[in-house]
């Protein structure tokens, strides 16, 4: 069994609820320190309402990730942000010492914090007050990220968005080798956001089979339900969806996130889906009891047989649902009960049973 205990007590992997994390990413932004504070709070508090057990914001300084001359992004430009990455990261970029602060608010609220980073110095930052770590998709080859992450001993969560088996491989390898334990790998359609066809859930069972992981989904399709429970009903164990208070906001994540009433519905639905799934095990359950003893067919009298009778199939015994009547034998005693002599006086209806023939 594939589970991972955070310092908390939370199990994630098999047997335990799916571990849903709130994506705000830096949906937080809103101008100045004042308000950002509030937004990431307010957020915090939607993430909470709709029962997710964590939520996750983005640590990074845009110089630790893009080069300078990097140039505008097409996906964004598309969105009607026409502006330089590095510009836009400049604005989004959280503040070191706000982490902190939405880490303790987390924590009153009761809800683990986390925070994606982007470097070395991203990591140091957000260490101190988080159980697991996620790495996000575009710094799968990153050494140095991986490296800082499994020294920790902390769990790594690697999302695999625009990887192939080769880049995956080398990531887990490595994140092995520099001393890591615990690691769960996220299918990922590196799109914003990503059509329903692209989503690809088949690969989670993938994930888990041939890295011998724990996977999960971090989902960037607009529907707040469908990839989600899929992906739990593929028996993956964790979920991460992006969220924002109002998908009209400034900003590139709002667009394609989902509301606080979508989050809800994404909880709601996987734990649904989670009853839904139940026990790998099959037998007889506790809500069929009723109609197992009142339809199942067995070998019944369809008329009164005396004792000395014959037993004769379509004369006076048959395969027939007992209701309310005595249960008989399983059907499969039929050729042998046939041309038999009745050893007792039995009712019409009445099951007959092993010690009723000679």
């Amino acid at each position: 069994m594939r589970q991972i205990t955070l310092a908390n007590g939370r199990i994630i992997g098999d047997g335990a609820p799916t571990f849903i994390i709130a994506e705000a990413g830096s949906n937080w932004r809103m101008g100045t320190p004042a308000r950002d504070l509030a937004m990431g709070k307010a957020l915090i508090d939607v993430a909470v309402e709709a029962g997710a057990d964590a939520v996750k914001f983005q640590t990074y300084k845009a110089t630790k990730v893009y080069v300078k001359n990097a140039g505008e992004s097409e996906y964004l430009a598309e969105a009607g942000i026409k502006e330089d990455i590095i510009s836009i990261f400049e604005d989004l970029a959280m503040p070191y010492e706000m982490i902190g602060k939405l880490a303790a608010y987390c924590e009153q609220q009761g809800i683990l914090f986390m925070s994606s980073p982007f470097s070395v110095a991203d990591f140091e930052a957000v260490d101190p007050y988080t159980l697991i770590h996620k790495v996000a998709s575009y710094e799968i080859s990153h050494l140095r990220l991986i490296e800082a992450v499994a020294k920790s001993g902390k769990p790594m969560l690697l999302s695999t968005g625009a990887s192939g088996h080769a880049d995956i491989r080398w990531a887990v390898d490595w994140f092995y080798e520099c001393g890591g334990k615990d690691l769960i790998l996220l299918q990922c359609t590196s799109k914003y956001p990503a059509p329903l066809d692209t989503i690809e859930l088949n690969v989670i069972p993938t994930l888990m089979n041939t890295y011998d992981v724990i996977s999960g989904l971090s989902d960037h399709s607009q529907d707040p339900v469908i990839a989600p429970v899929g992906a739990v009903a593929l028996g993956g164990s964790v979920i991460e969806k992006h969220y924002t208070l109002d998908k009209r906001l400034p900003g590139p994540d709002h667009a394609f996130a989902i509301t606080p009433d979508g989050l809800k519905q994404l909880v709601k639905a996987v734990r649904q889906m989670e009853e839904a799934l139940g026990s790998p095990q099959k037998d007889v359950q506790d809500a069929e009891e009723e109609l197992y003893h009142f339809a199942r067919r067995s070998l019944q009298a369809t008329q009164p047989i005396a004792k000395g009778d014959i037993f004769q199939e379509g004369i006076n015994v048959d395969i027939l649902r007992p209701g309310k009547q005595n249960a008989g034998l399983h059907p499969k005693y039929l050729t042998e009960v046939e041309g038999k002599t009745a050893t007792r006086d039995i009712p019409e209806g009445d099951g007959i049973r092993t010690d009723d023939y000679v």
